[in-house]
């Protein structure tokens, strides 16, 4: 069996997490997806009872770089253009915007983790799959706890619609924290549209619009459809859970 226990939604960064003291040294050099996606992780792991050897897994943005980067590069462009290129320079902080799955590497060093990590690409849907990924491990008693936590953004340009999250889930039955009851995972199913559907590449969009649509939600079963959209285009995708 697996449990909800913790779940965290940032939209903003400008709180940053006072510990580890390592990730609050680095915190600024990250892009906003990655910030928000590690504040977010921050705000969970303290509901986690080992934190270094949970099972982690970190999806990478589908909209990857930042708007920093990416107004070097139009420079970079037009002094190209121009036969300047070479004198155009750029920040070696930025670099590390482009790292795809850097949450993961900051998050397992920041917290000395031992355990299960893994790096999810920045495709449309994979959210979904690093749920069952964790809900698998969990259920195999490979790990007791398990962490998901992804960042994005809608454009790169602004940073317009960034949002991180994260859920921390257990093979101890405990209490969801918003809801105050435990949540169990029963199942994700999957089943194979007739033709594909139009998707949104958000890697956080899907698990944040999960948990506003569970916050309403009353004791017992609840059958979550993810919209189609919020999926790889391909599955349909429902969570079956069952709130106590």
């Amino acid at each position: 069996m697996t449990y909800l226990v913790a779940a965290s939604e940032r939209r903003s960064a400008t709180e940053l997490p006072a510990e580890p003291a390592r990730l609050r040294r680095d915190f600024r050099r990250f892009n906003l997806p990655v910030q928000l996606a590690l504040a977010a992780a921050t705000d969970v792991v303290p509901a986690a009872e080992d934190p270094a050897n949970m099972a982690v897994v970190s999806l990478a943005p589908c909209q990857n770089g930042s708007a920093d980067l990416y107004r070097w590069a139009e420079a970079a462009i037009a002094a190209g253009s121009a036969g300047r290129f070479g004198a155009t320079r750029m920040n070696p902080t930025h670099t590390l915007h482009v790292i795809d799955n850097l949450a993961l590497s900051a998050f397992a060093i920041a917290y000395g983790s031992d355990g299960y990590c893994l790096g999810v690409g920045g495709a449309p849907g994979q959210a979904w799959c690093g749920m069952e990924i964790l809900c698998e491990r969990l259920a195999d008693g490979r790990e007791r706890e398990g962490l998901l936590m992804a960042g994005d953004q809608t454009r790169v340009a602004d940073a317009t619609g960034s949002r991180g999250v994260a859920l921390l889930l257990s093979a101890q039955r405990r209490p969801y924290a918003a809801l105050g009851r435990p949540v169990e995972l029963v199942a994700i199913e999957h089943e194979r549209r007739a033709s594909p559907a139009p998707v949104t590449a958000h890697a956080a969009a899907g698990l944040c619009d999960f948990l506003g649509a569970l916050a309403q939600h009353e004791a017992g079963l609840f059958a979550y459809e993810v919209p189609a959209e919020q999926t790889d285009g391909i599955d349909n995708v429902t969570l079956m859970l069952r709130v106590a």
